[in-house]
């Protein structure tokens, strides 16, 4: 860098340009001034070249350089655009390649944290489980912040990692605008740090926060968006009026149609819109999508949420206290209503209104109904059905976040072990229910009331389940290669916020915390990544060492699931019939009744020709012909 010639300073000058010390201006060697017209500087500025010409989409061409601006205390590097800043850019150092036009203010303030290490009172309103939140941040680390509050001595020595990363980015002499980011059409943004290749576009305040983003995992920010204190992942999506106040908004993320967000934390693919959140912890893939939905003081995990669901946290007298935990791949129905404390086990619907606490972690795969102000349970009906089914093969597809690496890790495996000991306890607690009653006609559980017949196809369905998870490992076993042995202390097996793991694996994450004054983040990312790239290994040695009873008889297993199988097709067909026969072509035909077979064709296609049908039952048939294949040839 050098300081301005004579000439350059003269020429500036004609261009109605000021500063209030020329001195303090220093530019790159091939600085072009003719680029840099109406610009007042003050403070210390330095200036890149301006060699590069942007075509916008609409055509118009805009070479670099900067145009009617104010600037104070700033590095701008070469080839960037800076245009119609109305009030001020302020100690920002804006990386080459950058956009900036028709822009309010953007200024940053000494001692910004760029929304790091500000406090979300995430699942309990008061404030019981809040954390800081910070640019690293993974769905499992918050998990354990949020979650583990008895591990005080843990938790301190993360927070004070956390607290060093803090106090790094006071120390920035400037904010940063990193390489090829598009600030257009903003108001103010205040005391916030930009990645790569973001845009930020029509939005109305951004205030204390952090925009991660790189060239190949761009994220958006979009019009009308409202945010304070806040952190948003690579390739997210923030727009269309969102309202977000002290949030965490993680990778592959969309907020948009004017939701409302405090004190929450949302993970990888987690969808928000029209609705309203407080206080709550949504793992991965959780969505909402319609009007009047209230989410409060809840942890969720791969869930949907239907219009007019109500999580109610009214129940007390000492302030907004309770909580609920919805566990992995659960649904509300059009206005479910649940009121805190609750916890529902995974995968399972919840219709109606639910006031009396239902407490069912250990009965999955339920229907969880209102009648007559009662909460009535039909457990295990939820599990094999096309719906639940779906949602399992779609959630991979449907993955947004971009780039090399991700924050959050993520277990898709439908039957993995948290929920095979979920079902296991299932059956033990629907068992000794029926022992203590054999002839009752209702059963009373978990604040809810099971009738018999439930009851014991519950049973029946669940036992069904863990035979399909020891056919599928059977049938797979030359997948499992190499484990290290005594691996296992136990079996027990831990859902870490979309992450499945084994529970000793936290006791050696605690253990290297404890025993190291500097927590390195990064080597907690590669022990979940390693859970992540091997859990099939890991699951199945698991199954092969822990699970399976030495003395199993495996053809007899196999030939029980080979016979699950054929009777899950024959059902699955019957509920896919539904949505093409009968009641599902009212309303077809609309104007040509004798055509209605037709219309309904063109429109939704046949049950035969159904691609996720075709897949699953394929599926079916592959597994069927392995397992006799295995019978045959002997194990």
């Amino acid at each position: 860098m050098r300081n301005l010639t004579n000439i350059e300073i003269q020429t500036l000058q004609n261009q109605h340009c000021t500063a209030d010390n020329w001195e303090n201006i220093e530019v790159a060697e091939n600085f072009s001034a003719e680029f840099v017209q109406n610009v007042q500087f003050s403070g210390k500025n330095q200036l890149g070249k301006f060699g590069k010409i942007f075509k916008l989409e609409n055509g118009v061409v805009r070479n670099s350089g900067i145009f009617n601006a104010t600037l104070h205390n700033c590095v701008i590097e070469n080839d960037v655009y800076i245009a119609n800043i109305h009030n001020v850019i302020a100690n920002y150092e804006i990386k080459k390649g950058c956009f900036l036009t028709n822009i309010g203010t953007l200024s940053t303030t000494k001692g910004a944290t760029f929304g790091n290490g500000v406090l979300v009172a995430a699942v309990n309103e008061n404030g019981g489980r809040s954390i800081p939140i910070f640019e690293e941040l993974s769905a499992q680390i918050a998990h354990i912040l949020v979650f583990y509050r008895q591990q005080t001595e843990l938790l301190e020595h993360i927070i004070k990692q956390i607290e060093k990363n803090c106090e790094k980015q006071k120390k920035l002499k400037r904010g940063i605008i990193s390489e090829q980011a598009k600030i257009i059409n903003c108001k103010a943004i205040l005391n916030v740090k930009i990645g790569a290749g973001a845009t930020i576009s029509g939005a109305e305040l951004l205030e204390n926060g952090t925009i991660s983003s790189e060239i190949d995992a761009p994220t958006l920010v979009g019009t009308g968006v409202i945010a304070k204190d806040f952190i948003f992942g690579k390739s997210s999506k923030i727009t269309d009026g969102a309202l977000i106040e002290r949030c965490f908004v993680g990778e592959g993320c969309l907020v948009s149609k004017q939701f409302s967000a405090t004190d929450c934390l949302f993970f990888a693919n987690s969808e928000m819109m029209n609705g309203e959140a407080v206080s709550v912890f949504a793992a991965p893939y959780s969505v909402s999508h319609h009007k009047s939905s209230l989410l409060i003081a809840n942890a969720l995990s791969f869930c949907n949420i239907g219009s007019g669901t109500n999580m109610s946290n009214h129940a007390y007298k000492l302030g907004a206290v309770h909580q609920n935990v919805t566990e992995r791949g659960c649904k509300f129905g059009s206005n479910s209503y649940l009121l805190s404390p609750a916890h529902i086990g995974a995968y399972t619907t919840i219709l109606g209104a639910h006031k009396n606490h239902p407490n069912i972690a250990n009965l999955p795969f339920s229907y969880l109904m209102e009648e007559n102000c009662q909460s009535i349970l039909i457990p295990a009906v939820n599990i094999f059905r096309i719906g639940t089914l779906r949602d399992v093969e779609k959630w991979q597809k449907r993955d947004r976040r971009q780039g090399k690496s991700h924050l959050d890790k993520i277990t898709f495996d439908f039957l993995n072990p948290v929920i095979i000991n979920k079902i296991i306890k299932g059956i033990e607690i629907l068992q000794n229910l029926k022992n203590e009653k054999p002839d009752a006609e209702f059963y009373h559980y978990g604040n809810c009331k099971i009738h018999r017949h439930s009851l014991k196809k519950g049973i029946e369905y669940y036992q069904d389940a863990i035979t399909i998870f020891l056919g599928d490992y059977l049938i797979s076993r030359d997948e499992k290669g190499e484990i290290e042995k005594n691996i296992f202390l136990n079996a027990e097996w831990l859902d870490v916020a979309g992450l499945i793991v084994r529970k000793e694996f936290f006791y050696n994450t605690w253990n290297y915390i404890l025993c190291n004054k500097k927590i390195d983040f990064q080597w907690i990312d590669k022990e979940f990544s390693y859970f992540e790239k091997d859990y099939i290994k890991i699951r199945n040695y698991f199954i092969d060492n822990y699970f399976v009873d030495k003395n199993l008889n495996q053809t007899e297993v196999l030939q029980k699931y080979i016979s699950i199988l054929k009777t899950l097709e024959i059902r699955l067909k019957k509920e896919a019939d539904i949505e093409f026969f009968g009641n599902s072509k009212i309303s077809y035909g609309i104007d040509f009744e004798q055509h209605q077979d037709y219309d309904f064709e063109q429109v939704r296609g046949s049950v035969e020709e159904n691609s996720f049908l075709k897949n699953l039952f394929n599926d079916f048939k592959n597994k069927t012909e392995k397992a006799e294949k295995i019978i045959k040839n002997g194990l």
